[in-house]
């Protein structure tokens, strides 16, 4: 299998979250955004307890992420797999996907090649 997850989704995630864990330049009711480091404000001006706010906020960023890649994985890999695209044939699957596809079979081989044109 790919361990694209370990380092996109729970990398990504923990990214997310140490964003509000540790966004700390003038104090825990502070972020860092687009204009630079600023309070979070409501109608009376800076709120005070903010840190709640901005983690809950990127717990839902994460919640939802994870359910775009879902629906738009999910897009892509039904018609595929209906249409028979993510099965390897028969031949292949019988030898095994290594042997065919990934040639030599260890990364570091020592031996010389048989064919004398290729260099080492």
């Amino acid at each position: 299998p790919i361990d694209a997850f370990a380092v996109h989704g729970a990398c990504g995630a923990w990214g997310v979250l140490a964003a509000a864990l540790f966004d700390w330049g003038k104090g825990v009711d502070y972020f860092n955004g687009w204009s630079g480091w600023s309070c979070v404000q409501d109608d009376n001006g800076c709120v005070s307890g903010a840190f709640k706010q901005a983690l809950e906020a990127n717990l839902m960023e994460i919640f939802i992420i994870a359910l775009w890649t879902a629906f738009f994985s999910l897009l892509v890999f039904v018609p595929l797999r209906v249409a028979g695209f993510l099965r390897a044939d028969s031949e292949t699957q019988e030898k095994g996907m290594d042997t065919v596809k990934h040639s030599p079979p260890k990364a570091y081989t020592m031996e010389k090649p048989a064919d004398p044109e290729v260099k080492i």
